[in-house]
């Protein structure tokens, strides 16, 4: 087993070390925007791109993945925030069409997002993202009494993102976005996927 590394993250609390935490962010996010991928984005090229010394960089990030963690940590925050609710009287699948339209209508709207989520560098950045997808769905099902509080279905709800994702990441890379007609092929794998287990 791998040994999971330690991503190290000084928030600021003054408002000068704020504005360049700022900066910073503001940054690392323009250069994925122009690359369209996370690849070859170091701490050297944001702390240019910022405008900072590096001292300044290291302050607050002792590496790219740290920074790339604090960005995607933001954003699922934010996903969480804006997912649409379901009305009291939906099953389980109303409220998994309205969750698909609702990650994929935030990813489009916030490309950053969707680059950190979708084009992942690593393999254990893929299995977090599943895993926090995953419970943010388990959550908002269980909320409104649609699914039982369970350990299988926790898993489930992990494996249904991390499927939804497998077929967003094909449409990203092939089409450049996230087409209508890979979308409904998210709702069909996950709707069929889910009644699998719930039904077991």
């Amino acid at each position: 087993m791998a040994k999971k590394t330690t991503k190290s993250t000084r928030k600021p609390t003054r408002k000068p070390g704020i504005e360049r935490y700022n900066r910073i962010i503001e940054a690392a996010e323009g250069l994925i925007l122009e690359a369209n991928s996370l690849q070859g984005i170091t701490l050297d090229a944001v702390a240019q791109r910022a405008g900072v010394p590096r001292v300044s960089l290291y302050y607050f990030f002792d590496s790219i993945e740290s920074l790339l963690d604090a960005l995607y940590q933001r954003g699922v925050q934010k996903m969480i925030a804006e997912l649409p609710q379901a009305p009291r009287s939906a099953d389980w699948r109303e409220m998994m069409l309205l969750y698909v339209d609702g990650v994929r209508d935030f990813y489009l709207s916030n490309r950053v997002e969707m680059i950190l989520a979708l084009l992942p560098v690593s393999f254990l950045s893929v299995n977090q993202v599943s895993r926090d997808f995953g419970q943010s769905l388990f959550q908002l099902l269980h909320a409104q009494g649609l699914v039982p509080k369970t350990q299988k279905v926790l898993r489930a709800c992990e494996m249904t993102s991390e499927l939804a994702d497998l077929v967003w990441r094909k449409s990203l890379i092939e089409k450049g976005t996230l087409t209508p007609a890979y979308t409904r092929e998210v709702k069909r794998v996950v709707i069929a996927y889910l009644e699998s287990v719930l039904a077991d």
